[in-house]
This record gives C-alpha cells, sequence and structure tokens, in this order.
C-alpha cells in the first residue's frame, strides 16, 4: 500500500485501536462494493456523492448500527478531506459528502438480544467441539460475558488473560486501559480455547486453518470477528445483528439485573454515562415491574 495514499496518511493519525476499527469497517464495505482486494486502497478517496449515499443505504439494509453508519461515513468524508489537501480530489467532492446527513439513531439503533437467544446461541455454539468451534464459542462468549469492542477483542494478547478471571484492555477508545473481569461461563469458555491455543506468546485469538490448525502468527481480525458474529447468528434464525448488538446485549442484561448505571457505565468502558444511557434497551416489561413496585409506603 502507498503510504502516501489519502486512506494510508488519514488511518495514521489516529490511534492503533482507531485504526484497526475504522480499517475494519472500511474494508467490510469495500468487500460489500466487490472491490478488488489489491486496490481498494486508492478507491475510498474517489468516492462521491452518488456512490456515499449508496454506501449509506447499503449498510442500513445490512443492519449497521446508526453510530456505526456515521462513523464510516465520518471516516470516508476524512479520507476524502485528506485527497482534496493532497491535490488528488476536487474540493466540490468534499462538500457533497457533507450534505449527506447522518443516521439518527431512532431510525436504526440496533437491538439487544434476548436471554433466550443467548441462551440458543451458546446450545448451537456448543455443538462445534472442533478447534474452531471451541474458538467461535470463545469469542461469542468473551463478547457477551466482558462487552468489549472488537478493535479491543482482537488486540488482546495471550498475557493480558489474568488468572483465567480478568482481561486487561490494554489500549481501549481514546487509547485508555481498563480491567473488565469475567463471569464464570465465559471464563470456562476462554479455558477450554488456551489449552487447544497452547502457551505461545501473542494474541489471544488466532485464525484456525482447515484442519483445526491454529496459525499463531495471524491473529483474528475485527472483520473476522464480525463475519463470524452474523454467520452464528443467522444459523439460529436470527438476522441483521451487528456486533455493536452484543455490546448492547451486555450493556442492557447489567441494567436489567439491578446494576447501577455508573458501574455499568465503567464495566463497558465509556467516559460518559450518557454514552451508556444511550444502550439502554431495557423492555417496556422492565418499566412496568418498576412502576407496580413504586410504594410511598413508610
Amino acid at each position: 500500500m502507498n503510504t502516501a495514499c489519502p486512506y494510508a496518511l488519514y488511518l495514521g493519525r489516529l490511534a492503533p485501536n482507531s485504526q484497526r476499527s475504522i480499517a475494519s469497517q472500511l474494508n467490510s464495505i469495500a468487500d460489500l462494493l466487490r472491490w478488488p482486494e489489491n486496490k481498494r486502497h486508492m478507491m475510498y478517496h474517489k468516492i462521491d456523492f452518488q456512490q456515499a449515499s449508496h454506501i449509506k443505504a447499503l449498510l442500513i439494509a445490512n443492519g449497521w448500527s446508526a453510530r456505526s453508519i456515521n462513523r464510516a461515513m465520518t471516516a470516508i468524508r476524512s479520507i476524502v478531506g485528506v485527497a482534496v489537501m493532497s491535490g488528488m480530489a476536487p474540493e466540490m467532492q468534499l462538500v457533497q459528502l457533507r450534505a449527506i446527513s447522518k443516521v439518527s439513531h431512532g431510525a436504526h439503533d440496533g437491538k439487544p438480544l434476548s436471554v433466550t437467544q443467548v441462551q440458543t446461541l451458546f446450545a448451537h455454539l456448543k455443538q462445534n467441539t472442533s478447534v474452531l468451534g471451541t474458538r467461535n464459542y470463545a469469542v461469542l462468549a468473551t463478547l457477551l460475558g466482558t462487552g468489549l469492542r472488537r478493535s479491543e477483542l482482537v488486540a488482546l494478547l495471550l498475557q493480558d488473560y489474568i488468572a483465567g478471571s480478568a482481561l486487561i484492555v490494554r489500549k481501549g477508545k481514546g487509547n485508555k486501559s481498563r480491567t473488565v473481569h469475567l463471569p464464570e461461563w465465559a471464563q470456562h469458555a476462554l479455558n477450554e480455547w488456551v489449552v487447544l491455543r497452547g502457551k505461545q506468546e501473542g494474541y489471544l485469538f488466532h485464525r484456525v486453518a482447515r484442519g483445526g490448525n491454529i496459525q499463531h502468527d495471524t491473529h483474528l481480525s475485527s472483520c473476522a470477528v464480525y463475519s463470524l458474529i452474523r454467520k452464528s447468528l443467522s444459523s439460529i434464525g436470527i438476522e441483521g445483528v451487528s456486533p455493536h448488538d452484543l455490546r448492547r446485549t451486555f450493556i442492557t442484561r447489567l441494567l436489567e439485573q439491578n446494576v447501577d448505571l455508573n458501574t455499568v457505565r465503567q464495566m463497558a468502558g465509556h467516559a460518559d454515562i450518557s454514552t451508556t444511557i444511550m444502550y439502554d434497551k431495557r423492555s417496556e416489561k422492565v418499566m412496568q415491574q418498576a412502576a407496580f413496585l413504586l410504594s410511598y409506603k413508610l
């Protein structure tokens, strides 16, 4: 890849985790558009108003969350902005892209999985006892048990798994580090994977080739995690779920179990509690129960 291309120059400005996350999003868009892999890095800065509008509609149709869509469109505009400053794109192209409205969170704000859906998912994953199946179960259990972002999950090293009970997220969003604690069922799933993975230093999750061969020199990518989530849920009849919906599930379930909002904020790695509130997808039934229990008796 040409390090002077607008795509590379833009990514170079970002923190490492953001680089991986944005690159994965843009790569997913290129896959949807069927761009050739060896040329796509030079195609992002050529996106015009018509193509950007098509991309936005395509992402909505594919179940991307409003936050993810807006983030991807911002990245595209930023790459075009770099191209304009480099004399590789006309300024009018950027002006037109800025006219594309954001997707409102009400239009597609995602949906958490129900307890029954999570149980069905785990039951399905446990049926596959191969090396690949064990890894996939560990990945989904870790995501639903910790609420990690995809970029945080794929950046985990074996040494970040502490005494089988917690994970150190060394560079989360905003380059902030935090420790996340694992529920017992997630520990069990992760332990089974670690036994198969071995004690070699490196990333916690690796690519598994055909025949169950673990490729220790190739870590699991954000794009692969995205595909794994969609495929796993589709196999049990749940369509249109985004990876971020697992994060919504984690946060919503904690709130349903009456964990206080500030604790949930810390567990999710949110800097501002208002962000956590946006993820609160508790059902109407929970509010009805809360109203029923309300009393002013002494």
